[in-house]
């Protein structure tokens, strides 16, 4: 398994004790990066797709789970699929504002399809045609 981490700054990083306790296992990779360094930060800087031609995996075996705002998923999607990996492969998390919980109130209609319904996890696929459209 390998974990590919983006956060802001460093002081955005979240479970860092976690991220350290999967870092010594053998089974399982860790790469972080931040957008913006501070002093003294020593890892990498840079957007979270700077670290997918790095990342030593299959693409023909790969299931990529991608999850944060829209346009990094966006980007995300985009460089895995350079890399090789299969569009019905990459999974993203379309998490929006929910009100209802139901598909009643329409706040998180995203095209066709309720978050909170048919979602919140969607294959590229079902989502590639409205997630490069600023205005659904």
């Amino acid at each position: 398994m390998i974990l590919l981490y983006g956060a802001r700054t460093p002081d955005d990083i979240l479970y860092k004790n976690e991220i350290e306790k999967w870092r010594s296992r053998f089974d399982f990779e860790v790469y972080v990066t931040v957008d913006r360094g501070i002093s003294g930060w020593k890892g990498n800087v840079g957007v979270v797709t700077t670290l997918i031609p790095r990342a030593p995996f299959e693409p023909e075996n790969t299931v990529a789970l991608v999850c944060g705002p829209e346009i990094m998923m966006r980007f995300t999607a985009l460089e895995l699929i350079k890399r090789g990996v299969k569009e019905n492969n990459i999974f993203l998390s379309m998490e929006r504002n929910m009100k209802c919980g139901i598909g009643l109130c329409g706040h998180c209609q995203f095209g066709p399809v309720f978050i909170c319904k048919d979602g919140p996890v969607f294959s590229y696929n079902q989502v590639k045609d409205l997630i490069f459209k600023r205005e659904i």
